[in-house]
């Protein structure tokens, strides 16, 4: 703790040197009516009444993640939510639907998080997953207020990262009050970065609680069959899966491929990669008709289309960036395909242990694509374990919630 409190302040000048360099970029690139709200909410400029909980969720995947947990709260406590990206913002403004306060997050500066803390006094901070800012962390400590890291975890590339620094990291985690984990691994990583051990538990994934939608998008009656999404991509993974549609199109000539980018900057990027492969597309924020290719350009929608899928291929894995969540599709009883990288997904390897996913690399991507379209009934199956799977890691809402409530009782008294 001591040599965190010494070096700190390093972290705090570098932060600050780098600012005038990350503004400018940030703040051009959003609307003109969001601007000067960014500019004051980053500074900690926020106005809410005394005492909310605080949630906060950089983008979208950690606010999709924080729902089923927010629904808890908003029951019984005033929340505040924070997030870093527009996109974020977007889906948690969709949500909250006014009722909670929501705000771009401030910066991680030690004025910036010493005042917001004094000012509005949150009766608790709730960090979703590997948010681990070193200032709001310091303060919150210093000031008395409990700060919960839920649904945390470690990816290897951190991990490697934070081992770097682990005389930094051992300090700033001893300021946490709880750490909620959604593995046995996450927990262990942490506890080898120096977090006490009496304050590192599992509960889950709260991914896995949020509900389906009923039904897929009506949209998607108007597409041929088979239809394979693609959700989550990633720069270089486009042309390998629109390569690998083109041979299966060969088979099943009224087949459809759902293209999602993991980012909405990315769409039109994309839109040029489709283009150029030949085929007959459609954005879906506009008429959507029966073409070879469906550019998903919405935010917010591919949890419910990969409900209308007959194989789903999981984005961010075929490239080195980890992968993303199986259970979104496993949730539908879908069959699943992925690349060789999904450690960001630990859980993945039960998927692939217990015939619930296939692991694939790109050169073999068609003929895993071709095997699950030709035979139907092996693909059912493995879509029935994949919704098993899912339905056995639920619950994390529950043990999460019960361990802020716990918290919150032994701060007040």
């Amino acid at each position: 703790m001591v040599v965190f409190r010494v070096t700190r302040p390093l972290y705090d000048i570098l932060f600050l040197l780098a600012v005038p360099f990350l503004l400018p970029s940030h703040y051009l690139r959003r609307p003109e009516a969001l601007r000067s709200l960014w500019i004051k909410e980053r500074f900690g400029r926020i106005r809410t009444e005394d005492g909310p909980i605080w949630v906060h969720a950089v983008s979208v995947g950690e606010a999709m993640a924080s729902r089923p947990l927010l629904s808890r709260l908003i029951q019984t406590h005033r929340v505040m939510v924070t997030t870093v990206t527009d996109t974020g913002r977007k889906v948690m403004n969709a949500y909250l639907k006014g009722r909670g306060d929501l705000f771009y997050a401030p910066l991680d500066l030690s004025f910036v998080i010493r005042g917001l803390l004094r000012r509005i006094r949150p009766r608790a901070i709730l960090v979703m997953e590997t948010e681990l800012w070193p200032n709001l962390f310091y303060y919150a400590h210093r000031e008395g207020i409990p700060l919960v890291v839920v649904n945390g975890r470690i990816s290897s590339r951190s991990f490697r990262r934070y081992r770097r620094i682990k005389w930094f990291m051992k300090g700033m985690l001893r300021c946490g009050r709880l750490y909620c984990m959604q593995t046995e691994r996450d927990r262990e990583r942490l506890l080898e970065l120096g977090a006490p051990a009496d304050r590192v538990i599992v509960t889950g994934n709260l991914k896995l609680d949020v509900s389906p939608p009923s039904d897929p998008p009506h949209w998607m009656d108007k597409l041929g069959h088979p239809v394979v999404v693609a959700g989550s991509t990633h720069r270089g993974e486009e042309e390998v899966i629109l390569s690998a549609f083109s041979r299966v199109k060969e088979e099943h000539p009224s087949a459809t491929l759902i293209m999602a980018p993991r980012h909405p900057e990315r769409f039109s990027e994309v839109e040029e990669i489709i283009q150029k492969a030949g085929v007959s597309y459609c954005r879906r924020s506009q008429e959507v008709r029966d073409v070879d290719v469906v550019l998903l350009d919405t935010m917010g929608e591919l949890q419910s289309v990969y409900g209308g899928a007959d194989v789903c291929i999981i984005g961010g894995s075929f490239v080195p960036k980890g992968g993303h969540n199986l259970f979104e599709a496993a949730c539908w009883g879908k069959p699943i395909l992925t690349g060789p990288f999904m450690d960001n997904f630990p859980l993945a390897e039960d998927f692939f242990n217990q015939g619930a996913a296939i692991k694939t690399g790109p050169d073999n991507l068609r003929e895993a694509l071709m095997e699950l379209l030709k035979d139907r009934e092996p693909a059912r199956q493995m879509g029935r374990r994949a919704m098993d799977l899912y339905r056995g890691y639920q619950g994390a809402v529950e043990q999460t919630y019960s361990q802020i409530m716990k918290i919150l009782q032994e701060v007040e008294g």
